[in-house]
């Protein structure tokens, strides 16, 4: 391989370089029982905690077992949402983009504002069409008549008689237009 032809490889770290935020992991403090904690799981750890602490008087009917369900269903809780995984992020997070897209209008925003759509308004229009031939037939040319023959049905009455343009006209359409209008008129 020449220096022009060398190969490029690239590398991404980015999965690397997300690191949670987590608490109880100091320097040389050691860790704290079952952690490091996210603060997904610290929240989780408090609310499940007060909770149990609010409703204490419907289930709390287990004397000294009451202080051992007390700790372990918040800490269960939290171990249960450090493998808990939605399309890789931690569940708070799945939470507050769901949130957010429930909230976001349904156009999008613009500069930070919902961007609102025109309203549906009624149009009317007309439209006025004049068809102009291109080449005026000569008074002459008008005044012969070619014969056309007569319907079926009609086979014993005179055949009614076309004036020469028209037979032309009928014959060589000069636009698309034109055939659209001949093709609709022989309909």
């Amino acid at each position: 391989m020449s220096a022009s032809e060398e190969e490029l490889i690239g590398h991404s770290y980015t999965r690397a370089r997300k690191h949670p935020l987590v608490i109880g992991k100091l320097p040389g403090a050691g860790r704290l029982p079952g952690g490091p904690y996210t603060i997904t799981q610290v929240m989780t750890m408090v609310i499940s905690f007060g909770l149990l602490v609010m409703t204490r008087d419907l289930w709390a009917h287990f004397g000294a077992m009451n202080f051992i369900l007390m700790a372990l269903i918040p800490w269960g809780l939290a171990w249960v949402l450090r493998y808990a995984r939605l399309d890789g992020r931690d569940p708070a997070r799945a939470v507050r983009s769901l949130l957010i897209y429930s909230s976001t209008p349904a156009q999008g925003r613009l500069a930070g504002k919902p961007q609102r759509g025109a309203r549906p308004r009624l149009a009317t229009a007309t439209c006025t069409v004049r068809v102009r031939s291109a080449e005026r037939p000569a008074p002459a040319a008008a005044a012969q008549l070619v014969p056309v023959p007569a319907p079926v049905a009609r086979r014993t009455a005179r055949p009614v008689p076309v004036p020469a343009a028209a037979v032309a006209a009928r014959a060589e359409p000069k636009t698309g237009l034109q055939a659209l209008l001949a093709s609709l008129g022989e309909q």
